[in-house]
């Protein structure tokens, strides 16, 4: 009598060729995922780029309809001066600090790409940040 039963299918584990198709297809897949990874973390610092700028203008405009001078010569000099805050000289609202919120002074490297200036020196956001002004 035989003692040696062949090995069914399913004990002997997968093929070479089976393995190596799973593996091309995570590559295929990593192909296909890693650079749009990147993209994605591109479009997060340009959507937040956008809120810092349209919370500039916002607060610019809250500033100045309740009665705060913005100082600064420049655009760059201009919004710094409306992230440190300034409060009214007169006024309903004398005394209170119209400050941009959760922006610092140490933000004023890329948060200005979508904000400009028109010709009567107000501020304006940029949705296409073409507007490149100082």
């Amino acid at each position: 009598m035989n003692t040696h039963l062949k090995p069914n299918r399913a004990s002997r584990g997968f093929s070479l060729v089976e393995l190596l198709t799973v593996i091309a297809v995570i590559g295929i897949i990593a192909a296909i995922a890693i650079p749009n990874i990147g993209s994605i973390t591109t479009a997060a610092k340009t959507a937040s780029y956008q809120r810092n700028a349209q919370s500039v203008v916002s607060m610019f405009s809250a500033g100045q309809a309740a009665g705060v001078t913005w100082t600064g010569a420049s655009r760059n000099l201009l919004i710094g001066s409306v992230i440190s805050g300034q409060a009214p000289t007169d006024g309903a609202f004398i005394g209170k600090t119209f400050r941009v919120p959760n922006i610092t002074g140490t933000d004023l490297t890329n948060i200005y790409i979508y904000v400009g200036r028109d010709s009567d020196g107000n501020l304006f956001y940029d949705k296409s940040g073409a507007q490149s002004g100082t």
